[in-house]
């Protein structure tokens, strides 16, 4: 098992906790740390106004994954995000170890 993170609005927090993160297009896309995945999606949800961002900590087989393609080099010095992994196919909500919320630059744990 490896422990990796994927950043969501916090409108979608309820779903993931019902019904876990649903693959889309590819699969799921998840991040080495906690900090990269708030820091890829930071920007796109404060463009829209949405102060919050929310990271879900899960614990996924490692046979699921493989290298993501939306962390392109350049993005990731840009952006600070680390490494792109993707999961193949959904991953279940009983895999979620820990939610984090990102309040402005402030995290608070729950």
């Amino acid at each position: 098992m490896k422990t990796l993170y994927h950043a969501t609005s916090e409108k979608n927090l309820g779903s993931i906790l019902d019904k876990g993160l649903l693959h889309k297009w590819e699969g799921v896309y998840l991040t080495d740390s906690a900090d990269s995945a708030a820091r890829w999606i930071g920007f796109r949800l404060a463009a829209v106004g949405e102060p919050t961002v929310i990271v879900i900590e899960v614990n996924v087989d490692e046979s699921n994954l493989s290298e993501g393609c939306d962390h392109s080099p350049l993005m990731q010095q840009i952006f600070g995000a680390g490494e792109s992994i993707l999961h193949n196919g959904d991953i279940p909500s009983d895999r979620i170890t820990n939610v984090i919320r990102y309040e402005l630059n402030n995290e608070v744990k729950e």
